[in-house]
């Protein structure tokens, strides 16, 4: 059960399997967590909807401050940089096992353990930051991050992203922009 403490309304996710591992994203409204069989899953609590992320999950934190997700999947390090997009991961193939996050002077990264090394595995900061200005409601920012993005299936789903929430804001200048670089003439 999830409980809003301001309104005090109580959410329940039904699940077949006991949770070995929850934790809420800093505003309180995405609820990820992982089974004993080791699937990985996001539940919105808003629209009350579960998508499963991952199968074979052996690490999962929120990347601090932020709506990103890093998981490991056995020799693979998974990362969610828009995770209403849940289809849209990013892969990397690791030699070793995930030990932490760590976030300052504007820079985020991976720490691995590879045995006799660590391997440190840097993530995009502007993606990261494409989240924070979207969580700040910073539409104009979120649109500069991405203008100087490479095209890609990631980049267009934040482009659609920043379109609807725009578009439900009234603010059409933007979401007229998003709709030009998703190539959306209608």
């Amino acid at each position: 059960c999830v409980k809003d403490l301001v309104s005090q309304a109580t959410v329940q996710v039904l699940h077949d399997a006991k949770v070995d591992w929850l934790e809420l994203n800093s505003r309180g409204d995405l609820l990820l967590f992982r089974d004993r069989r080791r699937y990985l899953h996001i539940y919105d609590i808003e629209t009350q909807t579960r998508n499963q992320l991952l199968s074979f999950c052996t690490y999962v934190p929120w990347v601090p401050l932020s709506d990103v997700v890093v998981a490991q999947n056995r020799g693979n390090l998974c990362v969610w940089y828009n995770i209403h997009a849940p289809d849209q991961v990013t892969l990397q193939a690791i030699k070793g096992d995930v030990e932490d996050i760590e976030r300052a002077d504007g820079r985020t990264e991976v720490i691995v353990d590879e045995g006799m090394a660590q391997a440190v595995y840097p993530l995009d900061e502007s993606l990261i930051s494409f989240g924070t200005a979207m969580d700040d409601r910073n539409f104009a920012a979120a649109m500069d991050i991405l203008s100087y993005l490479q095209p890609s299936a990631e980049g267009d789903a934040m482009w659609r992203q920043l379109a609807e929430v725009s578009l439900k804001v009234g603010d059409l200048a933007i979401a007229q922009r998003c709709a030009a670089a998703v190539g959306d003439v209608a």
